[in-house]
C-alpha cells in the first residue's frame, strides 16, 4: 500500500465582501498503488460559485508544489502526466466542496495535500 496523506488545513481568505473558511477533515488517506483516491475539502463561503480552489501537495522535504486550480462548478480541471489524467479537480456547488483526485497513484505520489480558496470578487 502505498499512503497518500492529508492534514487537516484550516485557512482564512479575505474574499471581497465575505470571509472563506477552507477545511480539509481527512486527516490521513490510504490506497493501493495504481488505484485512484479523493481528497474532500469543504469551503464555507457566501461566494463559493466564484472561488477560485487551489491544490497543492508538499512532498517530504520538498518545497510546496502547485497541482491544479478549479473555478467551474461544471467542469473538472486536469493536470496531465505521461497522456493521462494524472490530477483532477471538481467544485460541488451543493456541498460547498472541491474533491481533488489522484489517479493512477504511485509511491511518489506520497505527500501532504493542502486545498486553499480565493474570490477575486470585490
Amino acid at each position: 500500500m502505498s499512503p497518500l496523506e492529508a492534514f487537516t488545513f484550516f485557512s482564512f481568505w479575505a474574499s471581497g465582501l465575505g470571509l472563506s473558511k477552507v477545511e480539509q477533515a481527512q486527516i490521513s488517506l490510504s490506497t493501493e498503488v495504481k488505484k485512484s483516491i479523493d481528497i474532500h475539502c469543504k469551503i464555507e463561503s457566501t461566494n463559493f460559485e466564484s472561488e477560485t480552489v487551489y491544490w497543492y501537495r508538499q512532498k517530504r522535504n520538498q518545497a510546496l508544489e502547485h497541482l491544479v486550480y478549479v473555478i467551474s462548478t461544471t467542469t473538472a480541471a486536469r493536470n496531465q502526466v505521461d497522456g493521462k489524467n494524472k490530477i483532477e479537480a471538481r467544485k460541488d456547488a451543493r456541498m460547498f466542496t472541491s474533491t481533488l483526485t489522484v489517479n493512477f497513484v504511485e509511491k511518489d505520489d506520497v505527500g501532504i495535500y493542502y486545498c486553499a480558496g480565493w474570490s477575486s470578487r470585490h
